[in-house]
């Protein structure tokens, strides 16, 4: 199976991202990490890489205001947060694509997942929720976001993780 894993860089006023410091411990896929910009890292992701040739897509981003690892369901079409992304660039309620629906849910089936990580239906309205939807437009059945929680700058926590994340890519081989 291939795999593709994306993470993020550090943004606000952050010095790492959790995302990025899990990815580093991901074993057997092809790895990015993406600069935390509305659009753009979607756009940086599909010019990098063909996404048609992978068979599972997850991105990865941080989420330090939770407590456990959590795996998007859906992602909701709109983009709004009171800080800028790297860019400087700050949304309010806007569209992230015009013609889509407003929400979008992932068709990877997750019956074997959902015993490692809790289950989410809020992906934010910041850049984590931007790239996922984007992903989900183009890619619903191969197209996942899993947010990594509050890590402490823990290499354990970051192995641990990464450790989940490895056995849900093994766990979705018989699924894909």
């Amino acid at each position: 199976m291939k795999v593709l894993v994306s993470a993020f860089k550090p943004f606000y006023k952050s010095v790492n991202n959790y995302s990025s410091e899990v990815l580093e411990y991901i074993t057997g896929v092809d790895k990015v990490i993406l600069d935390v910009v509305y659009d753009e890292c979607y756009k940086e992701l599909s010019s990098k890489y063909n996404l048609s040739e992978f068979d599972l897509i997850i991105a990865l981003g941080e989420a330090r205001s939770r407590k456990i690892l959590t795996l998007e369901v859906e992602a909701k079409n709109i983009a709004s947060c009171s800080i800028a992304d790297n860019a400087g660039i700050i949304k309010k309620d806007e569209k992230i694509i015009n013609e889509a629906l407003e929400v979008l849910s992932t068709k990877v089936n997750l019956d074997n997942v959902k015993n490692y990580v809790e289950l989410s239906y809020d992906a934010g309205k910041f850049v984590c929720n931007n790239i996922y939807f984007h992903l989900l437009y183009n890619y619903p059945t191969k197209s996942l976001f899993i947010h990594i929680p509050e890590c402490h700058n823990d290499v354990k926590m970051y192995q641990e993780y990464a450790g989940v994340i490895n056995k849900i890519i093994l766990d979705l081989e018989s699924v894909l």
